[in-house]
């Protein structure tokens, strides 16, 4: 017999809801798997960092730890490896293991699809709360020349160091992976603030999720070994410590984390609470260049798209946007912060200092970790395979060439007196 038509407009409209609820139950689980592995992370990190301190179980240090760092005897030191980059590693760990290499299934996908493209651009977008103009200081106004060069450096000199290889190897399949778009992340990690750049930048120039992997294992490799090693080099360079010491730190290591852990470890080693500030008030300072790089590189590479026709005319079809509404929300976000900090009636209003904090906790804490997740969970096995040197010979270059202008120019403002105190200001004119 005949269906009625009243009876096939319910069975459409009850299969279109089965297929909504179909639908978000895949998007809450795959949510929920990138939530998972950046709680994970935070363990991970948490671990690492109590490692690093020698805190046994009890919360007793050892005695090679208490001779390392006196002042620390009962704090922890910030782990090596900071949560993003940690998050990513054991997103594709999961993705391997669980799944043997292969492609998410589509009841994971969507909901990682979603947390590592929304969930992201909300995490940028919330992280300008954490930067106010206030906050900056005496020292990054000194400090100014050095940063302008330093972060110049990063997003000019990347770009050419990575045509210059690929010339060398020959394209993306005989360099190992290495493209135009890899470079452009590159260039962001290594000039403005590692893996957060990189993250502001992917969406902003469609970037491949292997493209974001390779990226983000260059500034973690790379920003680990600075974070272990500069801060002999900058005693090595600024013998009385202080803010050029600092400086450099702030300028040479590619992450904030990274920048905390190394002004942590001269402080802790030369016990100069004056370097740990500079150093922290200058990457401050320099992740105020997000907001100039992401245009300027999403503008050099949004015309760029993968080998063929086919790609050629899909990407061309449908370009990301020059200047990304979320980067727009970073930018209000740090003005609105700036603006209330300025404020004398709202600055020293409790309720304001502890819903900046809540807000920017909210995205270096939970978004932007839970969205490197859904990066390393939504990287196959298949997808890096073939991976050679050339992007890593990339990335050592990048960041060879930040740290030699860092040193050089904060050399270069030390020796003109540009961090000297009143004191040693009169000292000066009086030789």
């Amino acid at each position: 017999p005949a269906i009625p038509p009243h009876s096939r407009a319910l069975a459409a409209r009850v299969r279109v809801r089965v297929r909504v609820r179909g639908a978000r139950g895949m998007r809450a689980r795959g949510v929920a798997a990138a939530t998972a592995v950046a709680i994970a992370a935070h363990g991970g990190v948490d671990a690492m960092s109590r490692a690093r301190t020698g805190l046994a179980r009890d919360g007793t240090t050892t005695g090679t730890t208490a001779a390392l760092h006196p002042r620390r005897e009962s704090g922890v030191l910030p782990s090596p490896v900071p949560v993003a980059p940690l998050a990513v590693f054991l997103g594709a760990t999961v993705a391997y293991v669980g799944f043997r290499g292969r492609a998410l299934p589509e009841s994971y996908a969507r909901g990682v699809k979603l947390a590592a493209g929304d969930g992201l651009k909300v995490g940028v977008a919330l992280l300008g709360a954490k930067l106010s103009l206030s906050e900056i200081g005496d020292v990054a106004t000194k400090a100014a020349p050095a940063i302008a060069a330093t972060v110049s450096t990063g997003l000019l000199a990347t770009p050419m160091i990575n045509r210059a290889v690929m010339a060398r190897f020959g394209g993306a399949a005989q360099s190992g992976g290495l493209t135009a778009k890899v470079g452009g992340l590159l260039a962001a990690g290594s000039g403005i603030c590692g893996v957060t750049a990189i993250g502001a930048l992917a969406p902003a120039i469609a970037a491949s999720q292997r493209e974001v992997s390779l990226a983000v294992a260059n500034v973690v490799a790379y920003g680990t070994f600075g974070m272990m090693t500069y801060p002999y080099l900058a005693k090595w360079l600024f013998p009385d410590g202080g803010a050029p010491a600092g400086v450099f730190l702030g300028l040479s290591v590619h992450d904030t984390s990274q920048v905390v852990g190394a002004g942590m470890s001269f402080r802790d080693m030369y016990d100069d609470e004056e370097a740990f500030k500079a150093a922290t008030v200058t990457k401050l300072t320099r992740n105020l260049g997000l907001a100039i790089a992401i245009p300027y590189l999403a503008m050099k590479l949004r015309d760029v798209v993968p080998a063929g026709a086919a790609a050629a005319g899909a990407a061309a079809a449908k370009q990301p946007p020059l200047v990304p509404g979320f980067l727009i929300a970073f930018v209000a976000m740090a003005a609105l912060r700036s603006l209330g900090d300025a404020t004398e009636a709202i600055r020293t209003d409790e309720r304001w200092r502890k819903g900046t904090k809540f807000i920017g906790e909210a995205a270096s804490q939970v978004f932007l970790p839970t969205a490197m997740a859904a990066v390393g969970l939504s990287t196959s096995a298949a997808s890096l395979r073939g991976v050679g040197a050339a992007p890593f010979i990339v990335g050592a270059c990048a960041a060879c060439s930040v740290g030699a202008v860092a040193a050089c120019t904060t050399k270069a403002l030390e020796r003109a007196g540009a961090f000297d105190t009143d004191i040693q200001k009169t000292q000066r004119n009086e030789k």
